[in-house]
């Protein structure tokens, strides 16, 4: 009979677990804490968020902070809905895997588990309780290559910042874990949410899980001086600005040739390039942020026209920015 109340009824709370040890990144720690604090505090209700480790206690991460307030395995909820392994330094990795028998844990408990996830190196511990098997995974740009020694029937993607294959989520290194727990909050609640988290977070871009691990902005940042990668960082916040050339030689105080003498010798590349390839990368976040149609979007991210940045997008990519927002 109807009540007149058409309220939905509350889903019960979601069950997040860290998994931590000593020797743990910090930064793999405290990410996911945030994000998913951040989406409770949107949602009230939605998740209930557990630090955990072997021992419980007290976890000395490898920045020798030490965070209190783990619980044991055992002291964790019957029906645990995600888990997330942190990485850290090798020798706690390696001691949390054999001494502390944590992968014999998640082999355990993952019958039951909605999703198994990691940050970083932690996909060692996943891997060692057979999790990544014939799974395609990731890691730490660094330790792709002794992943994929140690377990060859995994599929190591060496490029992507994370990589979601069935009820497994692995992510590259540290900050990573960032895009990692938003993926998994967007999976539960929606973009509205994770964009919401992404503004309070104060994040520059939100990246997708294809993207490189490594930014080709900061490849090229380094080898320049303080002047250039100043400007180069001013650029990718501004793609909408005017930036020829005579623009940002007069922006560091150069005459236009010193400029572009100067930018090609220390990045390997000219100003137009750069530029072209910020533009690209701004248009390419709003595909994936935005329901922005294509002409505002290229007129946001500095393109003259629509059929220039279908042109530039098409280029760089190898799809249409249509084919790329639907993929």
């Amino acid at each position: 009979m109807p009540t007149g109340n058409d309220e939905k009824p509350a889903l019960p709370a979601i069950d997040v677990v860290l998994v931590a040890f000593d020797g743990a990144e910090a930064i793999d720690i405290a990410v996911p804490a945030s994000v998913f604090s951040k989406a409770e505090q949107l949602r009230p209700g939605t998740y209930r968020l557990h630090t955990a480790s072997a021992s419980g206690g007290t976890v000395l991460t490898n920045a020798r902070l030490s965070l209190t307030g783990f619980c044991r395995f055992d002291e964790l909820p019957t029906h645990i809905d995600t888990v997330i392994v942190v990485g850290g330094e090798e020798a706690g990795v390696r001691a949390a895997i054999i001494k502390h028998r944590v992968s014999a844990w998640l082999a355990r408990v993952a019958p039951g588990v909605r999703r198994m996830a990691s940050v970083c190196t932690g996909a060692f511990a996943l891997a060692a309780a057979g999790l990544l098997n014939g799974r395609m995974a990731t890691t730490h740009w660094r330790a792709c290559d002794q992943l994929q020694a140690m377990w060859p029937q995994v599929c190591v993607e060496r490029g992507r910042v994370y990589v979601h294959d069935g009820p497994v989520w692995t992510s590259a290194g540290v900050t990573t874990a960032i895009e990692l727990a938003l993926a998994l909050v967007e999976e539960d609640l929606g973009r509205d949410v994770v964009m919401e988290i992404a503004r309070t977070l104060a994040l520059p871009l939100l990246r997708a899980g294809d993207q490189p691990q490594l930014s080709g902005t900061l490849q090229v940042q380094a080898a320049a001086r303080h002047r250039l990668r100043d400007l180069m960082a001013w650029i990718g916040l501004h793609p909408g600005e005017v930036l020829s050339v005579s623009a940002l030689a007069e922006r560091v105080h150069m005459s236009e040739r010193q400029f572009a003498r100067a930018f090609a010798a220390e990045t390997g590349t000219t100003p137009a390039r750069f530029v072209e390839g910020a533009r690209l990368a701004a248009a390419a976040r709003l595909l994936r942020e935005t329901q922005w149609t294509q002409d505002k979007i290229a007129s946001h991210s500095g393109f003259r026209s629509v059929d220039a940045f279908q042109r530039a997008f098409r280029r760089q990519h190898g799809v249409t920015p249509r084919a790329f927002r639907e993929g």
